[in-house]
């Protein structure tokens, strides 16, 4: 009985949900049990999905969050006057999919001392420039409050930069 006891842990660990930026790709519902996260519709055109499949290259949904400071806040707002609550960057692979964006950045002590109001985030997507230096794709954004985003999926659609049927200069016979 006692290798079983040994091994029981270590099978439990070997199933265990995987952690960090990538385990928040996965749609597991979890946006719901966290007081900040929330879920995003991911949309990739067929052609953005790819070519960025063919380069290797990987999608980021960044979550950047922040508020309307409150009066003892004013000394920490930046300079567009705003309290900086933090990211979460999530890197996927290019397709169309649901992501959650899980809000773990964000410092609840930080929300109750220097924000006023509901906290905010802004969402913007873009290629995590692993296999090229600039940004590959033209993405829709969300602003707004959490508590919006986290009614209902945000949804975000995405296509390539390039126009359809345009090879990119480099790529052009000469």
């Amino acid at each position: 009985m006692k290798p079983l006891a040994i091994l029981l842990p270590a099978t439990l660990f070997a199933c265990a949900p995987a952690s960090g930026p990538q385990a928040a790709s996965v749609n597991d519902g979890e946006a719901a049990k966290t007081p900040y996260g929330f879920e995003v519709q991911l949309t990739l055109t067929p052609r953005a999905i790819e070519k960025l499949t063919a380069m290797s290259e990987m999608v980021t949904i960044a979550g950047m969050y922040w508020g309307e400071p409150s009066e003892a806040g004013k000394p920490r707002a930046d300079d567009i006057g705003q309290i900086n609550l933090g990211r979460d960057d999530i890197n996927v692979q290019p397709a169309s999919r649901t992501v959650l964006v899980p809000g773990a950045a964000i410092d609840p002590s930080v929300l109750e001392t220097d924000v006023a109001g509901a906290p905010q985030v802004l969402v913007n997507v873009f290629t995590a420039r692993m296999a090229h230096e600039d940004n590959l794709i033209n993405c829709g954004i969300y602003e707004g409050p959490i508590a919006m985003a986290r009614a209902k999926p945000v949804d975000i659609r995405c296509d390539l930069i390039e126009p359809a049927g345009e090879e990119p200069a480099s790529a052009q016979p000469t």
